[in-house]
């Protein structure tokens, strides 16, 4: 009795590194409740069943506040609290600071729901089910290439490793087919000045306004440019929660204003997903909470954590993370989002998801998905 007592109680640790608090904490905040909602719908199914064991997750939290220094101290945390499987972060100034540690750690296995920055998956040990910042870039040329803008001004946030690391093939790939790239500007997180830059690119009068950044900032960039009499078109390549976004303009500043990045878990529950919809029941219920735009995506971690340690059969990292590499997609039924599978229906190519690119524009009070990129 007392060993059938030991195994029902048998703990599985995942460690998770969000911005709980800080400037970025609107995404953080949301990631870490959607983690901790797909732990709970889990336990109360049975857990993760490795053998005749079954484990009930047990979540670690970590704040990395999105600073690189504060977001090491917060890994090494979690390791020395005996956590090997991570899930995180969200800041791509973030990811790339902990690559190192988590590859000088063969036991510790890694998958990012939220950064899109470059180079930080390897296939082996760290793995990432957000779209890489191609699938954004890829989003957004498409968008400029059907609309044929002749002239196009760039401002993005200088700390973003995601978008920083991909500027040049970004204004590469625009230059290529006819978008001539007249002005690249740069800002930082938390930055509310942009008259300077702003004042520089105004007086070019591009066709279009890509900013690659922060929705804070955003906001504020745009709200800027119609002051300073800009009456082009404004492109964001980043997450925006409505709710961050209306701190800092009007609905009606922001009417028409478009955003190149894949659908999120609003999209999936205006689309009427169960699962999608599941969650953010299961969210109001246990946090009075609204479910975020990549709660979906912190969500799936946890269950492809789950598939990965049931099929490996073991919680020894070596064998989970090769059962990362040979995971598909429909081994991850509870899945929510929609990802693309590759040869021989991998979940993951070197490491890597695929997930739709796509365009939203802002009307009334939120978000919408574009379903037609030429203008009407």
């Amino acid at each position: 009795m007392a060993a059938s007592v030991a195994a029902q109680a048998a703990e599985l640790v995942i460690g998770e590194i969000h911005p709980i608090t800080g400037p970025a904490a609107f995404y953080g905040l949301p990631e870490s409740q959607a983690i901790k909602a797909a732990a709970d719908e889990i336990n109360t199914s049975g857990g993760v069943k490795v053998g005749n064991t079954s484990y009930q997750i047990v979540i670690k939290t970590a704040d990395d506040q999105a600073s690189p220094t504060v977001g090491v101290a917060a890994l090494r945390k979690l390791l020395g609290e005996g956590a090997k499987f991570i899930i995180g972060p969200i800041a791509s100034g973030v990811a790339p600071a902990l690559k190192p540690i988590i590859e000088s750690r063969p036991d510790v296995i890694q998958l990012i729901d939220g950064s899109i920055a470059d180079g930080l998956t390897n296939g082996k040990t760290i793995f990432r089910n957000q779209a890489s910042v191609q699938t954004y870039n890829d989003a957004l040329t498409r968008l400029t290439k059907a609309r044929a803008y002749p002239t196009v001004a760039i401002m993005t946030d200088r700390f973003h490793a995601g978008f920083m690391g991909s500027q040049k093939p970004l204004v590469d790939a625009l230059e290529g087919q006819g978008n001539k790239v007249v002005a690249q500007e740069y800002h930082k997180l938390n930055d509310t000045d942009f008259a300077a830059q702003l004042t520089k690119i105004a007086a070019l009068k591009p066709a279009a306004l890509v900013l690659r950044g922060y929705p804070a900032e955003g906001a504020l960039i745009t709200k800027t440019a119609r002051h300073l009499g800009y009456q082009g078109q404004v492109i964001w390549e980043f997450v925006s929660p409505p709710s961050t976004v209306l701190k800092n303009i009007s609905s009606a500043e922001m009417e028409g204003v478009l955003n190149a990045i894949p659908p999120t878990s609003q999209d999936y529950v205006a689309l009427g997903n169960e699962k999608a919809l599941k969650l953010e029941a299961r969210l109001k219920k246990m946090f009075n909470a609204e479910i975020g735009e990549l709660s979906t995506l912190s969500y799936d971690a946890v269950y492809i954590f789950k598939a990965a340690i049931e099929k490996a059969g073991t919680l020894e990292s070596t064998a989970v993370a090769k059962a990362f590499t040979q995971l598909k997609t429909t081994d991850v039924p509870m899945a929510i989002n929609p990802y693309a599978p590759g040869e021989g229906g991998l979940l993951f190519t070197d490491g890597q998801v695929t997930l739709p690119g796509g365009v939203q524009i802002w009307k009334g009070n939120g978000w919408q998905p574009l379903a037609n990129l030429k203008p009407n």
